[in-house]
């Protein structure tokens, strides 16, 4: 992989020593692939990665078809950004991702401790999701949506990967969004191999739907998942109804107990939600269409 920029400005990043945690030596990684977005796009993730005072990590983004004016906003936050190589070029991003990062991390494992996987189009952080998960081991964190698997797109996504009669054995279950994950880096990158190499086996399926068979069905990490609703850390938010979501005065968006989530995925399906972040993060976006 062609490394595009390794940045040398400090952000944010300054370790924290935690006397309980013998991984204080190690940085947390967030982790994420963009293909073809402009800079008001993927502005508002940046911006919140900074402004949620994230300690001790990294932000490696790994980019396709992704300008030159966009690379060099992105520089600004001290972002470490691959090139996405040219014989994965015909290969659905969303789907090559989870090779792309166990091939980074295989080669860095003793660099990190805690890994976020996670869309950048329509996610931002509000809080430092790391300090929640600093002390345990061996975990892979999933969210929740507020529906079960027989919403339409997840259906859809199942059926074509797996066939009618074995979805109408997981059909009820609660949806697990693909779109943040995250976790220790041996369960992280177990989980990114085994869902890379089945997504091998079908290259025109979903990874969403492919995850939810192996989660629900195959019953995978099954012994050390941790999962978050809309009570926890991690907010998924297409499906919730605009009327349980609150803000406070500050701009934050708040979980279903009231505490100030770390972080909102699927923001950009509520207007008004995008428009308030837009005015708490980055001012001038407002100006933008």
């Amino acid at each position: 992989m062609r490394i595009l920029w390794v940045s040398k400005k400090k952000i944010n990043t300054t370790l924290i020593p935690d006397k309980k945690s013998k991984f204080n030596k190690k940085k947390n990684l967030i982790i994420g692939a963009i293909s073809n977005y402009s800079w008001e796009t993927v502005a508002m993730f940046f911006k919140s990665i900074v402004k949620s005072k994230i300690h001790n990590y990294d932000c490696v983004i790994f980019v396709r078809m992704i300008s030159e004016i966009v690379i060099k906003r992105i520089k600004e936050y001290g972002v470490i950004i691959y090139e996405i190589p040219d014989k994965y070029k015909y290969d659905s991003i969303i789907n090559i991702r989870w090779k792309l990062y166990f091939d980074y991390l295989n080669e860095r494992k003793d660099e990190y401790n805690l890994i976020l996987a996670t869309d950048i189009r329509d996610t931002i952080f509000q809080k430092d999701i790391f300090k929640l998960y600093q002390n345990k081991t061996s975990f892979l964190g999933v969210p929740l949506e507020d529906g079960t698997l027989q919403q339409k797109v997840n259906k859809i996504w199942i059926i074509d990967y797996v066939g009618q009669e074995l979805y109408e054995t997981i059909k009820n279950e609660r949806i697990i969004c693909v779109g943040t994950i995250w976790g220790t880096l041996d369960k992280f990158m177990e989980f990114s191999i085994i869902l890379y190499k089945a997504l091998l086996k079908k290259p025109s399926a979903v990874e969403q739907g492919v995850a939810n068979f192996l989660f629900y069905h195959d019953k995978i990490f099954n012994n050390c998942m941790i999962k978050s609703d809309n009570y926890g850390p991690v907010m998924t938010i297409d499906l919730t109804n605009r009327s349980n979501l609150f803000i406070d005065k500050q701009g934050n968006l708040l979980n279903f107990n009231k505490e100030i989530a770390s972080v909102i995925h699927q923001y950009d399906r509520k207007p008004d939600l995008v428009n308030i972040f837009k005015k708490k993060l980055f001012p001038e976006l407002l100006k933008i269409n």
